[in-house]
């Protein structure tokens, strides 16, 4: 590891999902400040100089930014929607707009902890097929500091010290790694993370992975669905739509119902009996095409799910998986402390999560620090301590990318 050590800055940990529907980064003052969970929309649109010059970004509201990098600039969050017509870009890999969102989310964590400077720890999930890109990513992200990224409030003025990749659900499978001891090595273990862009299917077998897939079933494919059964002018874009599918499936109709674009009672009763049967359908198809995917893949002795979509649709994957004799591992077991998820996020935390507690361990490990508390003080089940095997630390530290001053 060549991390440098020397610097008496403030130390910012961050553990980083750009995600579809939502941007997540999970930070913390190393070594003892409580971690924070910070939030983002996901919408970004390249603009000119010129398009931010007096755009006012409000940043308590946590949800805006814009950045320039180099000779471009980009509007980020609930702005870029609202102004620029801005996109979640889900069509494009999520490594065409990491750096400015990592960029826009560093600004916000700063304007969260009211920091002026820091060096900064990075720890970036990406896709299993965009897995490689995270080098390249970790050096451009270094430059353009050096450069000078410029923001709301004037230039960032953080030192990047490290930069770390690792696969969407690394998180969760070591949590369960930790928890299954011994056991774990002697399992064939399928993780199946379901999110808004699409969805992953990853095998683990004896603690070596041996299959990863992915598709674009994730909870936009279904929202397609659903608007093309309905036909009455809805738009997959609408982001009342997921919003309304989601609430309709907790019994909670109203959302559901104010799609409806009839002003007739009648009418609009008439559309959300529509909408219903639509819904019931769309969940159908969907979970059909994930079985067929599934089967195809790979037996295993048990499977955790994980992912926002994962819950929408949770009730079918249960019989599904009940009927084939494999238990199911919600979230690979993690808990999120109720004090951590002040958004309301839920399992959506948990990969993110899982894997923050690594790279703070990792760190710990460098700087020699002896963690005698908890990350967090609420008190909540830890997985089980184990004395980690030659293999086991050098799948702790694969992946991590090292990036030296001057680079």
């Amino acid at each position: 590891m060549t991390v440098n050590n020397q610097s008496d800055a403030i130390k910012l940990v961050l553990t980083c999902d750009l995600g579809a529907s939502l941007n997540k980064i999970i930070a913390q003052i190393y070594p003892d400040a409580v971690p924070q969970v910070i939030t983002m929309s996901p919408e970004v649109a390249d603009v000119e100089k010129e398009s931010v010059k007096g755009l006012a970004v409000d940043a308590s509201s946590q949800d805006a930014a814009w950045v320039g990098i180099g000779s471009e600039y980009y509007v980020l969050g609930s702005l870029a929607k609202s102004i620029f017509g801005g996109t979640s870009a889900i069509r494009d890999l999520k490594y065409q707009y990491a750096l400015p969102k990592l960029a826009g989310l560093l600004w916000l964590t700063c304007q969260h902890f009211n920091l002026k400077e820091a060096d900064i720890f990075v720890h970036l999930l990406l896709p299993s097929g965009e897995y490689k890109d995270g080098k390249t990513l970790g050096k451009q992200l270094s430059v353009a500091l050096k450069q000078g990224i410029i923001t709301p409030t004037g230039k960032l003025k953080l030192k990047q010290r490290n930069f770390y990749v690792s696969l969407e659900g690394a998180g969760v499978f070591s949590y369960r790694r930790r928890t299954l001891d011994n056991a774990y090595y002697r399992q064939t273990i399928g993780m199946l993370m379901l999110g808004y862009r699409n969805a992953s299917f990853t095998v683990v077998k004896g603690g070596n992975h041996i299959k990863a897939e992915s598709t674009d079933w994730g909870m936009n494919w279904l929202v397609q669905r659903f608007v093309d059964h309905t036909a009455v002018g809805l738009s997959k874009d609408d982001l009342r739509v997921p919003e309304a599918l989601v609430e309709a499936s907790l019994g909670n109709c109203e959302l559901l119902r104010s799609l409806s674009r009839k002003t007739k009672s009648a009418d609009i009763e008439s559309d959300l009996a529509l909408f219903q049967e639509s819904l019931h359908l769309a969940r159908r198809e969907y979970c059909r095409a994930l079985v067929r995917w599934i089967r195809n893949i790979a037996s295993v002795d048990e499977v955790l799910i994980c992912g926002g979509t994962g819950e929408f649709v949770r009730q079918e994957l249960t019989e599904y998986f009940e009927q084939e004799g494999i238990p199911i591992v919600w979230n690979g077991g993690v808990n999120i402390p109720t004090v951590l998820d002040t958004n309301n996020l839920g399992s959506r935390l948990a990969d993110v999560w899982a894997s923050h507690i690594n790279h703070i361990e990792m760190l710990d490990q460098h700087f020699s620090y002896d963690r005698q508390q908890p990350l967090v003080s609420e008190p909540q089940p830890q997985p089980q301590k184990i004395v980690e095997l030659a293999s086991a630390k050098s799948d702790l530290w694969k992946g991590y990318l090292p990036m030296k001053e001057g680079l």
